[in-house]
């Protein structure tokens, strides 16, 4: 198969020229990395299933007030609003 030739006047050498390089690609996964580990030993430090025992168990006894209500709604629609904007971004990322 031949490669077709577009004139773009060097737009495409710029562009690839500015992309990242292999190094900031290993340096975006080592700090994921060690974030998440933090995350972890953290967790385990200040015994977070303790934590989240304790919050179920709230939730569970006591009966839910207004503002408690308000702020799930809003972080429904905030998780539901990043969920769609990822899957939107990640088909037109497709499409290129």
């Amino acid at each position: 198969m031949q490669q077709m030739q577009v004139a773009d006047d060097g737009f495409t050498e710029r562009v690839m020229s500015r992309l990242p390089d292999g190094r900031a690609l290993r340096l975006s996964r080592l700090w994921t990395a060690l974030c998440l580990t933090v995350a972890v030993v953290l967790f385990v430090l200040l015994r977070g299933w303790e934590m989240i025992g304790y919050g179920l168990l709230m939730l569970t006894n006591c009966p839910p007030t207004q503002g408690q209500v308000l702020l799930t709604a809003v972080s429904f629609v905030v998780i539901g609003y990043l969920m769609v904007s990822d899957f939107l971004w990640r088909e037109r990322l497709r499409a290129l």
